[in-house]
């Protein structure tokens, strides 16, 4: 065989074997998804719905009693919701913008934060401190119709935001 011949055999296999090489490599794009997560925000989006249906035609800080256990579960299960979405860690990507894409494209508004943290762990965390801010709200004075839907609306969207943001990773 020519040396030349030779030369680009070897070649080719070596670009042959760099090609298999880098077909093995696999590049994350956004933190791993977790269905723990998924599933405790189904489980307290569906009890956060509850706790603003009971408050829907307003309520009365006499009554706030029997509500108290409410706001307050709800809100350390968010925290540790956010906590434990917040703990995988988060590489560099662009799949934020998709996302935000996706939700600006359904009128929702979209997920803010910083590059370390994920959306939905921020996300988590605005729905606490909006959960917290009612409960405040309800000891001190209850809350009327008006505000309720108020908070429920900021709430919807920081789940919204959060949900889809879980849901996406898991395609």
């Amino acid at each position: 065989m020519k040396p030349a011949v030779q030369l680009l055999w070897w070649m080719r296999v070596y670009l042959l074997g760099l090609c298999i090489a880098l077909s093995g490599c696999a590049t994350q794009l956004a933190p791993a998804y977790d269905k723990t997560v998924v599933d405790g925000l189904a489980a307290v989006n569906t009890d956060t719905m509850v706790l603003f249906a009971s408050v829907s035609n307003g309520s009365d800080k006499n009554s706030f009693p029997s509500r108290v256990d409410n706001y307050n579960s709800l809100i350390g299960r968010l925290d540790a919701l956010s906590l434990q979405a917040g703990a995988r860690p988060m590489p560099k990507n662009k799949v934020t913008d998709t996302i935000n894409q996706l939700l600006d494209k359904r009128g929702s508004p979209a997920m803010s934060g910083d590059d370390g943290t994920p959306p939905s762990a921020y996300a988590i965390k605005k729905v606490s401190e909006t959960l917290s801010k009612m409960r405040d709200v309800d000891r001190l004075q209850g809350v009327t119709a008006y505000e309720a839907q108020a908070f429920k609306g900021q709430a919807v969207i920081y789940l919204d935001q959060a949900i889809t943001y879980e849901n996406f990773l898991q395609r």
